[in-house]
């Protein structure tokens, strides 16, 4: 049919009204019209039905989430999981172990002490003395000692001591003339006479006075001399008139930066050789012509040896320490070995190094019934002091506690999830199923006598939803896991009152809102016709869980408090089951599927859904009924009114005819 033009068979009349002067095709159009009025109604019971159905999918997703949330409740381990508490975290901290179920209560450490990992330290001769072959007077370069020329070309430095800034050449200054520099700027500059800079007999440096404090280096200071005499670590003794510092260690000793074959070879006393050697069955290469004590180390330390190595320059000492603690063994060389670093660098007992075993870590601690016992463990993370539970010990100064009780946390978020999930499916229930509010003219007011309506939900009038709503909350706020169902279990009536999720913290709203209009409301005005008032009752969601209340339950008796989560009544199983039924989707819980439809049936929100989409096609078939039959009147009339149009035509020639007759006669 056309839009302007009604009807689809008999076209409109091309000339309307010539005969008779009247627009026929215009009175068809209304009274088409008139006749296809009443497909508005039925579109908008069409539109209301598709608002139903996409409601109705969007409550069946939110139940399904219900479902989905069921199944961190239904995990057992829920109800196994304990946490483990140190009252100082410095002193020491716990866990408890993946799978264990310690026991209950508060344990004492009454004394710890840590494990420490084996170490062998090399001997420090291993590295060039400063008196080695008179280097003390030699220059710098050439003295055993590792020394950074910052002046360019010209090895130029600076040292500060006492506020008097002393310049030195590294190619030319040997340690005894800078020490001499030293002593004699300083005392011409202050007038402290007392002032020494001297090499002991052991190979230091000492700087002393008996008249004033002594203070080191300037922030214009250039090249690294007070690194090279051990200076920059060592402690400096001071009073207000007198003050001495001492090298940390004899300065010299093994240079990490210089390849082993450079001219000084590294200033080990005996050169170190390519090859290989063996640490813990491990082969570590050297290349004396690429390598160096630095990255021999890195070497070490990146194998499977199991060691860690370090050198410390204000020692001169090279470090062998286990990776992990307790008396473990470190063993060094191999008959097959091809380089001589172990020797070379004094790291073995033969070349005087030491070697301190590790020791084991010890706990004493104190149970809740009071027995006291002392364990010991090769590591700090400590297994068997209390069962089921970790130890991590750091330090001891003082006794603390550890605290092993059940850990509830896991058990209230997946509560707390299922409450989410679920008042988010009945909050939606509701508000499509809230009915409108009537408002209607109040007496005196300007408004028309046709009552208004407000509010209401898409589904306000499908009873059948509000049926499964209370179905939830009957389930919901309903006996579960009642042991008086199971005659082998006998409990005692405190036992018995956890039976309802009530029972255990977790309880319905007390009250719910409607909409009231000026009619029936009391504090409505003409200028605020609707208001919302509560009422005592519940709208079927759930209250905020309360914790101690749950926490109480747990303690009394866990095993009912589960029995109302897990079990053949639990919620888990009753709820999983029927929403099954509601949605048409299986719930998944831990223990298998629940709630799978029998073969051929269909799901209770899936048949609201098919009644709908029945309803929408006979409305459909209705306006293609209406549609049908307002053509066909639009077309019969059209035919009616060109076959009129024709005769009058007719009579209108003959009429024109018979006139020029009698015109004619009678002339």
């Amino acid at each position: 049919m056309s839009s302007s033009v009604p009807g689809t068979n008999v076209p409109p009349v091309s000339f309307p009204g010539i005969a008779s002067g009247i627009d026929y095709n215009s009175i068809i159009t209304k009274l088409t019209s008139l006749q296809l009025s009443q497909n508005v109604t039925l579109n908008a019971q069409i539109a209301t039905l598709n608002a139903a159905n996409a409601e109705l999918i969007n409550i069946n997703n939110l139940l399904a989430c219900v479902q989905n949330s069921l199944v961190g409740l239904s995990d057992a381990t829920l109800f196994s999981s304990y946490a483990a508490t140190s009252s100082n975290t410095t002193e020491g901290t716990a866990s408890v172990l993946a799978g264990a179920t310690p026991l209950a209560g508060t344990y004492t450490i009454l004394k710890t002490t840590q494990a420490t990992a084996t170490t062998i330290t090399n001997n420090a001769g291993a590295g060039q003395s400063i008196y080695s072959g008179g280097s003390d007077n030699k220059p710098l370069t050439s003295a055993y000692l590792a020394v950074t020329p910052t002046g360019g070309s010209t090895g130029q430095g600076t040292i500060t001591v006492n506020g008097v800034q002393v310049s030195y050449n590294i190619n030319i200054d040997s340690v005894q003339s800078i020490l001499s520099k030293i002593q004699s700027q300083v005392q011409t500059a202050t007038g402290d006479t007392s002032f020494t800079a001297t090499l002991n007999a052991g190979g230091r440096v000492v700087f002393s006075s008996t008249q004033q404090p002594i203070t080191l280096g300037s922030a214009t200071d250039t090249g690294n001399l007070l690194q090279v005499f051990k200076l920059s670590t060592a402690k400096i003794t001071n009073t207000a008139t007198s003050g001495t510092v001492t090298s940390t260690s004899n300065i010299g000793g093994i240079n990490q930066a210089a390849a082993f074959n450079s001219a000084t070879s590294a200033n080990y006393v005996t050169p170190v050789t390519s090859g290989f050697f063996t640490i813990n069955g491990v082969q570590i290469t050297v290349d004396a012509a690429n390598d160096n004590t630095a990255s021999v180390i890195a070497r070490i330390n990146a194998s499977s040896a199991g060691v860690i190595a370090s050198y410390d320059a204000t020692t001169n000492k090279i470090v062998l320490a286990s990776k992990t603690t307790g008396p473990e063994s470190i063993v060094l060389g191999a008959s097959g070995d091809t380089s001589n670093f172990l020797a070379a660098a004094r790291l073995t007992t033969a070349t005087g190094a030491t070697t301190k075993v590790g020791v084991q870590a010890s706990v004493r601690v104190q149970d809740p019934a009071g027995t006291t016992t002392t364990v010991y463990s090769n590591s700090n993370q400590v297994t068997d002091a209390i069962n089921g539970v970790e130890l991590d010990i750091n330090s001891f100064t003082t006794k603390y506690t550890v605290t092993v009780a059940q850990d509830n946390t896991k058990l209230i978020s997946a509560i707390n999830t299922f409450t989410s999930a679920y008042n988010a499916a009945i909050t939606e229930i509701n508000n499509a199923t809230e009915p409108p509010a009537v408002i209607s003219p109040q007496p005196g007011s300007s408004q028309t006598a046709t009552s208004a309506s407000v509010g209401g939900g898409v589904l306000w009038q499908n009873s059948d939803i509000g049926l499964v709503k209370d179905q939830l909350t009957n389930l919901v706020s309903g006996l579960l896991g009642n042991p008086l169902q199971d005659s082998s279990q006998y409990y005692t009536p405190s036992q018995q009152q956890y039976t309802s999720l009530a029972s255990i913290g977790l309880q319905l709203s007390s009250s719910f809102s409607v909409i009231q209009t000026a009619s029936n409301g009391a504090n409505a005005t003409s200028s605020n016709p609707v208001t919302t008032q509560q009422l005592g009752g519940t709208d079927g969601t759930f209250q905020a869980l309360d914790v101690t209340k749950l926490t109480a339950a747990l303690t009394a008796n866990p095993n009912a408090v589960q029995a109302i989560f897990q079990g053949a009544t639990s919620l888990t199983q009753q709820l999983g089951s029927y929403l099954g039924q509601v949605t048409g989707l299986p719930t998944l819980l831990n223990s298998g599927l629940v709630g799978v439809l029998p073969a051929g049936s269909t799901a209770i929100i899936q048949g609201f859904e098919n009644t709908n989409t029945d309803s929408i096609t006979s409305i459909q078939d209705q306006i293609k009924q209406v549609t049908d039959t307002a053509n066909q009147q639009a077309d019969m009339l059209r035919a009616e009114f060109t076959a009129t149009e024709g005769q009058l035509a007719v009579y209108q020639s003959l009429q024109s005819q018979l006139a020029g007759f009698f015109k004619g006669a009678g002339g």
